[in-house]
């Protein structure tokens, strides 16, 4: 399966720190009992175990990667 990066920040969650000194990216990561796994609600893969989880790794890199993009454009702002 995968995500498009539109997807990805559709559902990334994103919030500014308390004292709104940084950014904090929170992940949620379901592992189903049918074997499924979700990032943030994007199912992942239903492809064999292991694969699956490698195939999850991928997604969770492309939204850490867009995380980053966020903490820059925010520092540069500053």
């Amino acid at each position: 399966m995968g995500a498009s990066r539109d997807r990805i920040l559709n559902s990334m969650k994103v919030q500014p720190t308390p004292q709104d000194k940084g950014l904090v990216l929170t992940l949620r990561l379901v592992a189903y009992d049918n074997g499924i796994l979700e990032l943030d609600g994007i199912p992942l893969s239903d492809l064999p175990q292991e694969d699956g989880w490698v195939a999850g790794v991928g997604v969770m890199a492309q939204t850490v990667h867009e995380f980053q993009k966020q903490v820059r454009a925010r520092r540069k702002a500053l």
